[in-house]
């Protein structure tokens, strides 16, 4: 009888042993992973638009703006990163040949 009361006086000091580890690792990774709430302030930007263009379509990708440039010329795709206010780059979709049939 001993050794029953003994085998579950251990067993009961492993099992809140193992849920006192959990409860830390828990806490610990959740708090290294936080993220900022706001975005630093980076004033106004300029974005260069042809002359006639005008914004058709906005849309997020991840942690990117895409804004859809239509108007007189070929479409553009101007991606924008917020936390920073910067152009990173830009897609000009441009009218393929067709093919000629032999």
């Amino acid at each position: 009888m001993k050794a029953i009361k003994t085998l579950v006086a251990v067993m009961g000091i492993l099992l809140l042993g193992g849920l006192g580890l959990l409860g830390y690792g828990l806490t610990t990774k959740t708090g290294r992973n936080a993220k900022p709430t706001a975005l630093a302030d980076f004033g106004a930007v300029a974005i260069p638009l042809p002359a006639g263009a005008r914004i058709e379509q906005m849309a997020v990708a991840g942690e990117r703006v895409i804004l859809r440039i239509a108007g007189p010329g070929p479409e553009r795709l101007i991606v924008l990163d917020p936390a920073g206010g910067t152009v990173t780059g830009s897609f000009v979709m441009t009218p393929e040949a067709p093919a000629v049939a032999r």
